[in-house]
Protein backbone atom coordinates (compact mmCIF):
# COMPACT_ATOMS: atom_id res chain seq x y z
CA UNK A 1 0.00 0.00 0.00
CA UNK A 2 1.52 3.77 -1.04
CA UNK A 3 2.68 5.82 1.96
CA UNK A 4 0.93 8.99 2.49
CA UNK A 5 3.09 11.68 0.61
CA UNK A 6 3.00 14.80 2.58
CA UNK A 7 3.56 16.89 -0.41
CA UNK A 8 0.96 15.63 -2.68
CA UNK A 9 -1.32 17.87 -4.89
CA UNK A 10 -4.05 16.83 -2.27
CA UNK A 11 -2.43 18.14 0.55
CA UNK A 12 -0.94 21.17 -0.43
CA UNK A 13 -4.88 21.87 -1.48
CA UNK A 14 -5.58 21.70 1.78
CA UNK A 15 -2.47 23.87 2.83
CA UNK A 16 -3.73 27.70 4.00
CA UNK A 17 -3.33 30.16 1.13
CA UNK A 18 -2.52 33.74 1.63
CA UNK A 19 -6.30 34.46 1.14
CA UNK A 20 -6.55 32.33 4.25
CA UNK A 21 -4.15 33.85 6.11
CA UNK A 22 -5.54 37.31 5.40
CA UNK A 23 -9.22 36.47 6.34
CA UNK A 24 -7.77 35.69 9.51
CA UNK A 25 -5.87 38.77 9.78
CA UNK A 26 -9.85 40.84 9.04
CA UNK A 27 -11.19 38.40 11.53
CA UNK A 28 -8.59 39.24 14.64
CA UNK A 29 -9.16 43.01 13.56
CA UNK A 30 -13.19 42.72 13.64
CA UNK A 31 -12.86 40.83 16.88
CA UNK A 32 -10.91 43.18 18.41
CA UNK A 33 -12.68 45.98 17.25
CA UNK A 34 -15.84 45.17 19.27
CA UNK A 35 -13.69 44.13 22.41
CA UNK A 36 -14.56 39.96 21.68
CA UNK A 37 -11.43 38.07 23.28
CA UNK A 38 -10.96 34.68 21.71
CA UNK A 39 -13.02 33.03 24.22
CA UNK A 40 -15.71 34.96 23.64
CA UNK A 41 -16.51 34.82 20.07
CA UNK A 42 -15.30 31.23 20.51
CA UNK A 43 -18.49 30.82 22.90
CA UNK A 44 -20.61 32.51 20.58
CA UNK A 45 -19.66 29.90 17.72
CA UNK A 46 -19.25 26.92 19.52
CA UNK A 47 -15.93 26.20 18.93
CA UNK A 48 -12.55 26.35 21.02
CA UNK A 49 -10.94 29.44 21.34
CA UNK A 50 -8.22 27.75 20.44
CA UNK A 51 -9.57 27.50 17.02
CA UNK A 52 -10.14 30.67 16.81
CA UNK A 53 -6.22 31.28 17.33
CA UNK A 54 -5.90 28.84 14.05
CA UNK A 55 -8.12 30.87 12.14
CA UNK A 56 -6.81 33.93 12.68
CA UNK A 57 -3.31 32.90 12.13
CA UNK A 58 -4.36 31.34 9.24
CA UNK A 59 -3.31 27.58 10.34
CA UNK A 60 -6.97 26.40 9.47
CA UNK A 61 -8.94 27.34 6.66
CA UNK A 62 -12.79 28.87 7.54
CA UNK A 63 -15.53 27.03 4.92
CA UNK A 64 -18.24 29.03 4.11
CA UNK A 65 -20.82 28.22 6.24
CA UNK A 66 -17.82 29.30 9.34
CA UNK A 67 -16.68 32.55 7.59
CA UNK A 68 -20.92 33.60 7.36
CA UNK A 69 -21.12 32.61 11.09
CA UNK A 70 -18.00 34.78 12.16
CA UNK A 71 -19.31 37.54 9.37
CA UNK A 72 -23.07 37.58 11.79
CA UNK A 73 -21.28 37.09 14.81
CA UNK A 74 -19.01 40.50 13.93
CA UNK A 75 -21.85 42.01 12.36
CA UNK A 76 -19.61 42.20 9.21
CA UNK A 77 -20.38 41.59 5.39
CA UNK A 78 -18.77 38.35 4.34
CA UNK A 79 -17.12 41.13 1.63
CA UNK A 80 -15.62 42.95 4.71
CA UNK A 81 -13.25 39.55 5.07
CA UNK A 82 -11.71 40.25 1.63
CA UNK A 83 -10.42 44.13 1.39
CA UNK A 84 -8.89 45.05 0.33
CA UNK A 85 -7.07 41.63 -0.86
CA UNK A 86 -6.02 41.58 -4.24
CA UNK A 87 -6.17 38.97 -7.04
CA UNK A 88 -2.70 38.72 -8.59
CA UNK A 89 -3.52 39.19 -12.29
CA UNK A 90 -5.35 35.93 -12.91
CA UNK A 91 -8.05 37.15 -14.85
CA UNK A 92 -7.28 35.53 -18.02
CA UNK A 93 -8.67 31.99 -18.40
CA UNK A 94 -5.04 30.31 -18.24
CA UNK A 95 -5.29 29.73 -14.65
CA UNK A 96 -8.62 28.09 -15.15
CA UNK A 97 -7.48 25.74 -17.49
CA UNK A 98 -4.32 24.67 -15.16
CA UNK A 99 -6.80 23.83 -12.65
CA UNK A 100 -8.50 21.59 -14.78
CA UNK A 101 -5.07 20.06 -16.44
CA UNK A 102 -4.06 19.31 -12.82
CA UNK A 103 -7.47 17.60 -11.91
CA UNK A 104 -7.37 15.77 -14.98
CA UNK A 105 -3.98 14.37 -13.84
CA UNK A 106 -4.75 13.43 -10.55
CA UNK A 107 -8.06 11.42 -12.27
CA UNK A 108 -5.71 9.68 -14.43
CA UNK A 109 -3.30 8.70 -11.69
CA UNK A 110 -5.79 7.46 -9.72
CA UNK A 111 -7.52 4.93 -12.78
CA UNK A 112 -3.80 4.18 -13.58
CA UNK A 113 -3.23 3.07 -10.17
CA UNK A 114 -6.63 0.98 -10.52
CA UNK A 115 -5.73 -1.22 -13.18
CA UNK A 116 -5.22 -4.27 -11.69
CA UNK A 117 -3.07 -6.35 -14.65
CA UNK A 118 0.21 -6.27 -16.58
CA UNK A 119 -1.42 -6.20 -20.15
CA UNK A 120 -4.06 -3.84 -19.59
CA UNK A 121 -1.27 -1.44 -17.71
CA UNK A 122 1.05 -1.53 -20.32
CA UNK A 123 -2.06 -1.11 -23.10
CA UNK A 124 -2.69 2.11 -20.66
CA UNK A 125 1.22 3.55 -20.33
CA UNK A 126 0.96 3.07 -24.88
CA UNK A 127 -1.79 5.43 -25.03
CA UNK A 128 -0.46 7.50 -22.74
CA UNK A 129 3.02 7.61 -24.35
CA UNK A 130 1.30 8.45 -27.62
CA UNK A 131 -0.85 11.07 -26.27
CA UNK A 132 2.50 12.71 -24.94
CA UNK A 133 4.14 13.04 -28.21
CA UNK A 134 1.38 14.20 -29.88
CA UNK A 135 2.12 17.65 -31.14
CA UNK A 136 0.53 20.52 -29.85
Amino acid sequence: MPTRDETSPAHEARKPTDADRFVGQRLRQGRRELGLTQEGLAALLGVTFQQIQKYEAGHSRLSAGRLLEIAQALARPISWFYEPFEIAGNTDAGRGHSLQAHDLKRDARRLVEEIGDVESLQAAVRVLEALALRPR
